[in-house]
């Protein structure tokens, strides 16, 4: 049996103090007490704020050897060709490195990760690993008459998954990358061990060009970089690419849009209305490293408690730690809480990934994961030397 206290305990919404977590061996909470309940040499008491361990809503481990090796600021679609025109490691680089991604997410406090799929390279780590993944296989091309192709390449990896005993799911890419075809095959797939799906949205102002006309980078990506004819293989909605995306998303099913850096605060308040399990993610340091652009999250706010965050690779990100995604937020956005950013970080997440009843809050009965967070200021505030530990 531990004992755990802090100055404050997060619990994943809300601050408590003097307070004792007491744990069994694996992390397990069987009690949360009153200090005074306890002799004080029987405590760990730490100093700083204790919260849940996190989740990671968005990450690409496949992509662990890319660290450092794409250029940054140049808007995705250049991203999206400098990332296919590197992909040719060495396999024991690629494995290598992927181990090394997964123990830096350990010991940045992350317990859980919904980690993006296209090829089977992580599911070895992954069947190891301290930390709970789930898989979202992507399925994506663009010539509809090519969905069979497609998505058999996707249920390929899905089965060596399942194969593992992994959490996994077939997902759409993006609203550009999946025709209507493709996009029908996914959701209608019944095999899926969750029905839960992570989709790249509006993370760039190009997609938006797209979809309204037929121009910008993402044709000049189709037709110089995939040899195409966008013309033959797409046809303008005349619409924001969310509205074609909502098409086929069902309301019954926790879907997550991912990075939303273009996404109107009408339409995150619409959508979240009338599809009650989408949920909402942010990769701040991905979107300055791709894009040097951040989400107005004051758009957010209406959708507090469907909110999550991600790390996205390291292919456009130097850390794979929720906890410095937290600091970026809020060193750019003083409006919001420490509290509202833990929440974000734990419990919506857990929520999506339908684990909440073991991770995201500190509660009796869950195995959370506890990490320790220092150099708060007296408003509760991050600060540049706010940092992370993970302590069960």
């Amino acid at each position: 049996m531990k004992k755990f206290s802090a100055e404050k305990i997060f619990d994943g919404k809300n601050i408590m103090k003097e307070k004792v977590i007491v744990t069994d061996v694996e992390g397990k909470i069987l009690s949360i007490d009153d200090s005074s309940e306890h002799d004080s040499s029987s405590v760990n008491f730490l100093s700083g704020a204790i919260c849940p361990g996190f989740i990671n809503a968005h990450c690409h481990l496949e992509l662990s050897y890319m660290r450092g090796r794409v250029p940054k600021e140049k808007g995705l679609a250049q991203f999206i060709r400098d990332l296919l025109s590197i992909r040719n490691e060495r396999m024991e680089i690629v494995m290598e490195e992927i181990v090394k991604a997964d123990e830096e997410m350990r010991r940045n406090g992350i317990v859980a990760v919904g980690d993006i799929c296209n090829d089977d390279h992580t599911l070895n780590t992954k069947s190891k690993s301290k930390i709970f993944y789930h898989s979202f296989v992507e399925a994506y091309g663009f010539i509809p008459a090519n969905t069979a192709k497609y998505f058999s390449a996707a249920l390929n990896v899905f089965t060596k998954a399942r194969e593992k005993n992994l959490s996994a799911s077939i997902t759409p890419h993006a609203p550009y990358s999946v025709p209507e075809e493709l996009m029908k095959k996914i959701f209608s797939f019944s095999e899926n061990e969750k029905q839960i799906f992570s989709i790249h949205n509006q993370e760039t102002e190009a997609e938006t060009q797209f979809f309204a006309n037929g121009t910008g980078d993402f044709t000049k990506l189709l037709n110089e970089f995939f040899k195409l004819n966008s013309s033959e293989v797409f046809h303008p909605t005349g619409e924001r690419s969310v509205n074609y995306l909502l098409k086929f998303i069902p309301k019954e099913k926790n879907v997550l849009l991912v990075h939303n850096t273009f996404t109107s605060e009408e339409e995150m308040k619409n959508i979240s209305n009338e599809f009650s399990k989408v949920y909402w993610c942010t990769c701040p340091r991905a979107n300055l490293y791709i894009e040097n652009r951040l989400p107005d999250y004051k758009r957010w706010m209406s959708v507090n408690d469907r909110i999550c965050i991600g790390t996205d690779s390291v292919a456009s990100n130097d850390v794979l730690s929720i906890f410095e995604e937290m600091k970026t937020i809020q060193q750019k956005n003083s409006f919001i809480s420490t509290e509202q950013l833990i929440q974000w970080a734990t419990i919506n997440g857990a929520k999506f990934l339908e684990l909440n009843d073991q991770f995201g809050s500190i509660e009796i009965g869950k195995t959370p994961g506890l990490n320790l967070i220092s150099d708060l200021n007296e408003k509760n505030m991050l600060s540049e030397n706010s940092a992370v530990r993970k302590i069960i």
